[in-house]
């Protein structure tokens, strides 16, 4: 598995990166909704005045498919990663999951707003958040005997 955040700079509608993930008319095939709720979350993102009010990416994998549970508990492992100290009711996030490509995505969706204060939330900032995203997967990869993405 690794973990990518999608580029956005600022210039990124919400509406299209929701429309990638779940296809325009939520018809993309290989796309299902395993957590949350897409529209509320880019209904969201779109009320925000941020310049980047809203953050994307996925944790892909190698592996065709995982059991439910075992996608529940990577989900629920990189919430508490990227949001630690926050309670679920002080962040939004969706999850949608891809298999179109004959691999496991399960991409996230996630307005950057503390949802009690309504301040910006930065749930991932490059330059500190890379050693935690690293050894996050390398926990995970280890922890569900995953492909590793870093072995010779």
């Amino acid at each position: 598995m690794i973990v990518k955040f999608f580029g956005n700079a600022g210039g990124g509608s919400a509406k299209a990166s929701m429309d990638y993930l779940r296809g325009k008319q939520q018809d993309r095939e290989g796309a299902l909704v395993l957590k949350g709720d897409p529209d509320l979350s880019q209904s969201i993102a779109e009320s925000l005045e941020f310049k980047n009010n809203y953050t994307v990416g996925c944790l892909s994998f190698e592996e065709c498919d995982l059991p439910m549970k075992e996608k529940g508990e990577i989900m629920e492992r990189f919430e508490k990663t990227m949001f630690s100290g926050l309670k679920e009711d002080q962040y939004n996030i969706s999850w949608i999951e891809h298999t179109d490509k004959g691999r496991l995505e399960l991409n996230f969706y996630i307005p950057n707003v503390e949802m009690s204060t309504q301040k910006r939330l930065q749930p991932y900032y490059d330059r500190a958040d890379r050693p935690l995203v690293d050894n996050f997967k390398k926990v995970i990869n280890h922890e569900y005997g995953l492909t590793n993405p870093d072995a010779p």
